[in-house]
């Protein structure tokens, strides 16, 4: 009876795979209790149980987010740490090629990864996939779906920076990263209002912070002093502004339909208000390419990302 109550505890958490070394099992995000969504219009008017789906695939109704830490050899630790943020539309979570396997990925290079499974839009039994979809698409306005999940994402940061020691980590480089939906969770994460709480880098893959209007974007820097000649290559390097944003990683295929406007007029906003991002924008690949092999060059988006880390996060 015991050993069928440890079983389904761990299927609560995670679905059946096969640990690896440096795997830990997921803990719980809020350990004191998680907060309440009293009044967010994603709850069901009915009792729903975390479903796990397409062979364990993908997670549904998530009730308790969890974070499971992915942690490198500590002969090649670099001391930086990345959440992960898997996308879905906020009805689900791509658990694997957007979650586990970037975290084994990073993990085999050296940084520390930790896969947030984030609150959801909640489902009633016999909802079908597409009604769900239609029902929120109609019923949410864009972002809303996110509030529980970047309060979240928020809270992993601390999880991680409060345990740095422990995991061999540096507290000041934990980033987050985050795909399509998972991409708003990352992105706003960015905005909290404790600067404190925000992470030290943001990898957005095909995803942004949604909501119109969008978060108030701070100026990158100060402004240049009175006489500063106004030809840009002329101008000194600028000095960074208080509050400003931290370093950020964009990608994107461009045949993306389901975000590519939105993720464009953001890159154009960070520009306009000084920020240079690292931002890879592929010809081809569609929404939610992942780790997945889709014969693009889209597919190498992941070992660019690590470049990046090595070099403008893990050196400085």
């Amino acid at each position: 009876m015991i050993r069928f109550v440890l079983a389904a505890l761990m299927l609560l958490f995670c679905p059946p795979a096969v640990a690896q070394e440096g795997e830990l099992a997921p803990m719980p995000v809020w350990p004191d209790g998680v907060p309440s969504m009293k009044g967010w219009p994603g709850l069901a008017k009915v009792p729903v149980k975390e479903d796990w789906r397409d062979s364990g695939e993908t997670v549904w109704n998530v009730t308790v987010p969890t974070l499971q830490p992915f942690l490198p050899d500590p002969a090649r630790s670099t001391g930086t740490a990345v959440v992960i943020a898997p996308g879905g539309g906020f009805r689900l979570l791509g658990m694997n090629h957007e979650g586990t396997r970037v975290a084994r990925w990073l993990a085999s290079r050296g940084v520390a990864a930790f896969v947030l499974k984030y609150r959801l839009i909640q489902s009633p039994p016999g909802e079908s996939n597409e009604a769900m979809r239609k029902r929120v698409l109609e019923t949410l306005a864009p972002g809303v779906g996110g509030i529980p999940g970047v309060e979240d994402g928020t809270q992993a940061l601390r999880i991680v920076r409060a345990n740095a020691a422990k995991w061999k980590v540096d507290p000041h480089r934990v980033g987050i990263m985050g795909f399509s939906a998972g991409g708003h969770v990352a992105g706003m994460t960015m905005f909290a209002n404790d600067p404190a709480d925000r992470p030290d880098f943001a990898g957005l893959i095909y995803g942004f912070p949604f909501g119109s209007p969008g978060p108030a974007i701070p100026p990158a820097n100060l402004p240049y002093a009175e006489g500063t000649p106004k030809e840009p290559w002329l101008q000194p390097r600028p000095t960074p502004a208080p509050g400003r944003l931290p370093p950020m990683f964009l990608a994107m295929a461009q045949d993306d339909l389901a975000v590519g406007v939105g993720f464009r007029s953001f890159y154009e906003q960070l520009f306009a208000a000084g920020y240079r991002p690292e931002v890879h924008l592929y010809e081809r690949g569609n929404h939610g390419f992942g780790m997945a092999t889709r014969g693009t060059t889209a597919d190498r988006w992941i070992e660019q990302f690590g470049a990046w880390l090595d070099t403008e996060i893990t050196r400085k």
